[in-house]
């Protein structure tokens, strides 16, 4: 039985980032891209992730640190929380998420609003503004929804819990 896509949508593996994971296509969108590059991180597809990246910020020589944290967590979801440009026909864009997982028994939240160019033809990582223990606000903003998704603003639910 063939599995739903690690990226969090409801199209199949294969057929949604495993088809940029394999070559088949290659990424429309900045979000489709970044959507990508987390299904490559949850499945430790280094090559991949290193490809996606712009030649001029490719890390060199951090292979191994990247694949040893990749299988050090468990990935439990992503949340697309906003985006500007990135389309089809831009040459620039921004995607904002969250990422959620366990690191050492631990849960854990990654914030970043990644930036990506298009590099001859095709979508590339450039950087990320991120923290792992950033209040959301500061990167969602409290008058928009809550990134728990019981669709009250943050400023009403998650932000009142603290």
């Amino acid at each position: 039985m063939e599995t739903n896509c690690y990226c969090g949508k409801s199209d199949k593996y294969l057929d949604c980032c495993g088809a940029l994971h394999t070559g088949m296509r290659k990424a429309k969108t900045a979000e489709e891209l970044m959507r990508s590059r987390y299904s490559a991180f949850v499945m430790a597809n280094v090559d991949y992730i290193l490809l996606t990246y712009a030649d001029t910020t490719r890390p060199i020589g951090e292979r191994q640190n990247i694949l040893d944290w990749t299988k050090s967590v468990d990935w439990l979801g992503l949340e697309v929380l906003n985006t500007e440009k990135g389309n089809i026909l831009d040459v620039e864009g921004y995607v904002e998420f969250q990422a959620t997982y366990l690191e050492e028994g631990k849960r854990q939240k990654l914030y970043e609003k990644s930036f990506f160019q298009k590099e001859n033809g095709c979508w590339r990582y450039v950087s990320g503004e991120y923290s792992m223990d950033e209040k959301p606000e500061k990167l969602h903003g409290r008058n928009k929804p809550c990134y728990c998704g019981s669709g009250k603003k943050y400023k009403k639910c998650c932000f009142r819990n603290k």
